[in-house]
C-alpha cells in the first residue's frame, strides 16, 4: 500500500469535488439572485406610478371643470332668465361669467398639459413594460442552462463522494485523520506534488533523506516548510 499515492489520489478526489461545490454555490446565487429582474420591475412600477399620478390630476381637473360648469350654466340662466333685473346684480352676474370662463379656460389647458405627460407617461409604461418581458424571457433562458449545468455538477459531485469511501479505506485510519485535519489547516490542498525535490507548493527543497524516505511506499513525509504531505510523482 502506497500511503502517500493514495493521499495524493484523494487530495485529486477532494479538490474536484470542492471546485464543484464552488461552481454550485456561483450557480446558486445567480439562480436566488434577480436584481436585473427587479430593476426592470422597479421602472415599471415607477412608470405606472407615475401615470396614475397624472390620470388623477386629470380627473381631479376634470371634476374641477365639471363645479365651474355647473356653476357657469346657473350664471347663464340667472344672467338671461329674466327674473334679475337689478342692474347691479346684473353686473355681479357678468362678472362672475368672465371669472368662470377664464376658469374653464385654464382648466382646459391645465387638462391638455396633463393629457401631453400622461401620454408620454404611458409610452414610458410600454417601454419599462417590454424591457421587463425582454428581461424575464432572457433571465428564463439563462436559468435554464444553469439549471442543466447544476443538475451534471450535483451528479458529477455525488460521484465524486461516492469514490472517497473506497480509497480511504484502503488507508489507516490515522493517515486519512492527518489528511482531513490538514485539508481543513491547509485551505484544500493536504497534499503537495513533488518536482525536483520540491514541494510544488511552498518551494521548499528536500534534503536527500527526505527524498529517500518519499521513495517508501508506507513513509509520508511533510514539507518543513509548509507541513504538507509530500507525494512524489
Amino acid at each position: 500500500m502506497n500511503l502517500s499515492f493514495n493521499l495524493y489520489r484523494l487530495q485529486v478526489l477532494d479538490s474536484k469535488a470542492s471546485q464543484v461545490k464552488t461552481r454550485l454555490a456561483e450557480i446558486q446565487a445567480i439562480l436566488a439572485s434577480d436584481s436585473e429582474i427587479a430593476a426592470a420591475q422597479e421602472a415599471v412600477d415607477a412608470a405606472r406610478s407615475a401615470l396614475t399620478a397624472e390620470q388623477k390630476k386629470l380627473r381631479d381637473l376634470a371634476q374641477q371643470h365639471a363645479a365651474k360648469k355647473m356653476k357657469f350654466d346657473l350664471n347663464q340662466s340667472q344672467l338671461f332668465g329674466g327674473k334679475v333685473r337689478n342692474p347691479k346684480e346684473l353686473q355681479d352676474l357678468q362678472n362672475e361669467a368672465e371669472f368662470l370662463k377664464n376658469d374653464m379656460a385654464n382648466l382646459d389647458e391645465a387638462q391638455l398639459t396633463v393629457m401631453e405627460t400622461q401620454d408620454l407617461c404611458q409610452a414610458d409604461l410600454d417601454a419599462a413594460e417590454t424591457s421587463l418581458s425582454e428581461t424575464l424571457k432572457r433571465k428564463a433562458g439563462e436559468n435554464s442552462k444553469l439549471l442543466g449545468e447544476k443538475g451534471k455538477l450535483e451528479e458529477e459531485l455525488a460521484n465524486l463522494q461516492a469514490q472517497r469511501p473506497s480509497i480511504s479505506s484502503q488507508l489507516p485510519a490515522e493517515a486519512v485523520e492527518a489528511y482531513d485535519a490538514l485539508l481543513t489547516l491547509k485551505g484544500g490542498r493536504a497534499v503537495a506534488e513533488v518536482e525536483d525535490d520540491s514541494c510544488t507548493i511552498c518551494g521548499m527543497r528536500m534534503t536527500p533523506a527526505e527524498a529517500q524516505a518519499a521513495r517508501s511506499p508506507k513513509t509520508l513525509v511533510r514539507c518543513r516548510s509548509c507541513g504538507r504531505i509530500l507525494y512524489r510523482t
